[in-house]
């Protein structure tokens, strides 16, 4: 059989063993609606009902029925189980937080891809048939409770699939500091490093302008004791040690060719 929720129109296929004949209150699972359901056997009439009275042949009212009448109660409208009350609200709020902690997930992780989450269809079905089941009365109190911890226990294992994003600030914080310390030190080293070969381009520049100016005075000496006449002592001393420098480093090198000819004489005999 069908049914169709009065509030909302949502459309159930359920067995007709659901419904008991005397008829039963269900709940629609989309909108929360809850109305008292016939079973398709049993459906009153209602225009046969109202029909009935014009085919009956008139009849005195004695005094009697009257009061029958005035006394019979008028029929309450059936009332619902509390304990189905309790598991159609217990229901609601699994499924609204279900869908709460879903809507969640897919807003901050849009691309994560979880394999074991349910899709719509599966979960609905699977509620269906377990509210199916209970209003069976195959479940006994302890599994309602019992599903209702694995229900929670879901739902918090999802949410413990999404990472930690405290843990990845932390990690992209660390990583950043290590990357800052790394190029800190590579920025000092290579300044060192500057340092170091403007240091040695320095030095290598004052030993030529020295030997340049060495050179300079020895030989512009003359020139420079005649202009100044109270160095030509220090000047006359100076030429006199570069020249002796001079005799000594050509004596070395007359030395040096000596051997080398020597040296090419031997390997050539």
């Amino acid at each position: 059989m069908r049914l169709i929720c009065p509030n909302c129109d949502a459309q159930y296929e359920v067995v007709d063993d659901v419904i008991p004949a005397e008829g039963r209150d269900v709940q629609c699972s989309n909108c929360g609606q809850t109305w008292f359901q016939h079973h398709p056997d049993h459906v009153p009439e209602e225009s046969e009902a109202e029909d009935a009275p014009a085919d009956l042949p008139p009849t005195d009212d004695t005094p009697a029925e009257d009061e029958e009448r005035a006394e019979a109660p008028e029929p309450k409208r059936r009332e619902l189980d509390p304990s189905i009350a309790d598991i159609l609200r217990q229901e609601a709020e699994i499924e609204s937080q279900a869908r709460a902690s879903e809507a969640e997930a897919l807003e901050s992780q849009p691309e994560l891809g979880l394999d074991s989450a349910e899709t719509d269809g599966d979960r609905r079905a699977r509620e269906a048939r377990e509210r199916m089941a209970r209003m069976r009365g195959e479940e006994t109190a302890p599994e309602k409770v019992s599903e209702t911890a694995a229900t929670a226990a879901a739902i918090g294992s999802r949410r413990d699939l999404l990472p930690d994003i405290e843990e990845i600030n932390s990690t992209l914080r660390s990583t950043g500091d290590r990357q800052s310390a790394s190029a800190s030190d590579t920025a000092v080293e290579t300044e060192e490093a500057a340092q170091a070969r403007s240091g040695f381009r320095r030095g290598f520049m004052l030993m030529v302008l020295l030997a340049v100016v060495l050179l300079v005075v020895y030989v512009f000496a003359p020139d420079i004791a005649r202009a100044v006449p109270q160095v030509d002592p220090f000047l006359s001393s100076y030429v006199a040690q570069i020249d002796s420098a001079r005799l000594w480093l050509d004596g070395q090198v007359a030395a040096g060719l000596t051997w080398m000819d020597n040296l090419t004489a031997s390997d050539g005999e």
